[in-house]
């Protein structure tokens, strides 16, 4: 499976950012008003919250890791990960306040599963695997 981005379309600026990562053909992108979205996310976090996504096979990165995961895969530098790491946080406040999306909710975090969390986001192993309903769930949203 590809990394699969989860955005928000209520935001220009993710809708943007989310057109720029698929024409890269390395990443799917589904919204996250999507229903099969909502279940998969409330299936791997006890609140899932409200954020930028990057679900890959084995963990699903969140926030400010999502941005510079993603950045890291698509321009192949830890320097232009740093970068997006350091100026995501800033861009996704602008741009949510003023796409009437004020306020950005990390993820519920709080199991063996948690490899990073921080305010402005984390990684966590995924709950469940590959060959699950939840896969299935997320393809069709892709597709759909």
């Amino acid at each position: 499976m590809s990394g699969i981005v989860v955005y928000d379309s209520g935001c220009p600026y993710c809708v943007t950012i989310s057109r720029i990562v698929s024409m890269s053909n390395k990443f799917d992108t589904v919204p996250y008003d999507s229903e099969e979205v909502k279940v998969f996310l409330e299936s791997e976090f006890e609140d899932p919250g409200f954020t930028f996504y990057l679900v890959e096979d084995d963990k699903i990165y969140f926030g400010d890791r999502a941005a510079q995961r993603i950045a890291e895969k698509l321009y192949r530098s830890r320097m232009s990960g740093k970068f997006f790491l350091k100026t995501y946080p800033y861009f996704s406040k602008v741009f949510s306040v003023i796409s009437g999306r004020a306020n950005i909710n990390q993820p519920v975090c709080t199991d063996e599963r948690c490899l990073v969390n921080t305010e402005k986001g984390g990684v966590v192993n995924r709950r469940s695997s590959d060959e699950d309903e939840y896969n299935e769930l997320l393809e069709k949203s892709v597709k759909g």
